[in-house]
C-alpha cells in the first residue's frame, strides 16, 4: 500500500489520460482502489488516476520504474469520451453502422448480402449475466451483422470469428472477444509492482506484461491502463473502465504549481505521429490554475467486432462496455473505447 501527497488530487480531477471521465458520487473516506484479480484495497490519502513517473524516454521497455508516488490501485488505463447511444434496453451501439459490407441492410432482421447474422437492429447486446462466461441470446449479433455472439467461445471457428480457443483467458492467444491477442495496441494486459497491483494513477510504473508487441513512438511511451477508481469524499469519484486491461502509448504533460512529478512523460509537444491501425486523440484540460495536455494513440476499428467486446472487468466484477465508437477527442474517428469512461 502507497500513500501520496494529499496536493495530488487536482491531477486526478484533471487527467483525460486519452479520454477519462469522471462521475461525481461522494463516498465516505478518501480511496484508490483496483486490483487484477478483482480484490480492491483502500487508503486514507488523495490520489490522482493516470499518469507516470517523470520523464520517459520512448525507449521505455517492458519494466518501467515505479514513481515513488503512493496511491494503490491496481489496473488503470486510459479511456475516452464517446457518443455511444444507450438505448432503454440497455444495450449500446454506433447509430453510422446500418449496412454490412456484403450489401445487406443490417438491421433489418434478414440475413442477407455478407452478413453472418441480423437480429433486427445494429446494437451489440450486452450479456444477460456478470459473471463469465458471459451469456448471450441464441440470436444475439454485434453491430455489423458479422458475429452471432452466443458463438463466441464454443472453441469451434464461426463465420466472423478471428479465433476461438474456447476458454475465458484474455492473456492467452485469443481473447474471450474472439479476436486474436497480439501483444499490440489495444491488447489485455495487467502491471506488477514488486508482486503488487501497481498504482493507477502511475501507468507506466512497474513492470507490463502482455504488451510485447508495443513499440512506442519516439515522443510516446508504453504503459498498461487498468480498471480503478479515485474517491476524494465531496471532490471527487473517479472511475476508470479497462475491462482486461489495455495497452495503449501516450505522452503527456502538465504546466503548474500543483502537478506532480510524474504527471509529465513522454514528449508531448514533439509527439504527433500513432502507428499504422491507431490514430491520435489529443485532449487538453485547464482547471485551477493546472493545465494537463495528453495524447494516446488508440485502434482504430470499422465494428465492434474489431474490439474486445466480450472483455470482463474483474475490478467492477461484470463486462465491460468495449465497443467501436466515435470521440470528439478523435475528431470523429472510430476507436476501440469503453463508453462508461465517456463525461
Amino acid at each position: 500500500m502507497r500513500r501520496i501527497s494529499s496536493s495530488t488530487w487536482l491531477f486526478a480531477s484533471l487527467l483525460g489520460l486519452g479520454l477519462i471521465a469522471c462521475s461525481g458520487d461522494d463516498q465516505g473516506t478518501a480511496t484508490t482502489e483496483s486490483s487484477s484479480d478483482g480484490s480492491t484495497s483502500s487508503t486514507s490519502a488523495s490520489t490522482t488516476d493516470d499518469s507516470t513517473s517523470g520523464s520517459t524516454s520512448a525507449a521505455t521497455s517492458e519494466t518501467t520504474s515505479a514513481s515513488g508516488t503512493t496511491s494503490t490501485t491496481g489496473p488503470t488505463t486510459d479511456a475516452t469520451t464517446t457518443d455511444a447511444t444507450t438505448t432503454t434496453d440497455g444495450t449500446t451501439g454506433d447509430p453510422t453502422t446500418t449496412t454490412d459490407s456484403g450489401g445487406g441492410a443490417c438491421g433489418d432482421g434478414q440475413v442477407d448480402g455478407g452478413e453472418v447474422c441480423d437480429d433486427g437492429n445494429t446494437k451489440t447486446e450486452f450479456p444477460g449475466n456478470d459473471v463469465v462466461p458471459h451469456s448471450y441470446g441464441d440470436g444475439d449479433c454485434l453491430d455489423a451483422c458479422d458475429l452471432v455472439q452466443s458463438t463466441c467461445g464454443n472453441g469451434a471457428m464461426d463465420p466472423g470469428e478471428e479465433c476461438d480457443d474456447g476458454n475465458d483467458d484474455p492473456y492467452d492467444g485469443c481473447t474471450p472477444s474472439c479476436t486474436i491477442n497480439d501483444g499490440n495496441i489495444h491488447a489485455p494486459c495487467t502491471r506488477s509492482c514488486n508482486g503488487k497491483p501497481c498504482a493507477a494513477d502511475d501507468i507506466a510504473a512497474g513492470t507490463i506484461m502482455g504488451c510485447e508487441a508495443v513499440v512506442a513512438p519516439q515522443g510516446s511511451v508504453k504503459a498498461c491502463f487498468e480498471s480503478g477508481q479515485v474517491v476524494i469524499p465531496n471532490i471527487i469519484d473517479k472511475k476508470l473502465y479497462f475491462a482486461e486491461g489495455e495497452c495503449l502509448i501516450a505522452a503527456q504533460k502538465c504546466k503548474g504549481i500543483f502537478c506532480p512529478g510524474y504527471t509529465t512523460f513522454g514528449d508531448y509537444d514533439n509527439f504527433n505521429n500513432c502507428p499504422a491501425g491507431t490514430t491520435l486523440a489529443d485532449r487538453v484540460t485547464d482547471q485551477g490554475g493546472v493545465t494537463v495536455s495528453t495524447k494516446v494513440c488508440h485502434k482504430t476499428c470499422e465494428s465492434d467486432s474489431d474490439c474486445r467486446w466480450n472483455a470482463h472487468d474483474a475490478f467492477w466484477k461484470k463486462p465491460g462496455q468495449i465497443r467501436c465508437q466515435t470521440t470528439p477527442d478523435t475528431k470523429g474517428v472510430k476507436i476501440c473505447t469503453d463508453a462508461q469512461n465517456q463525461g
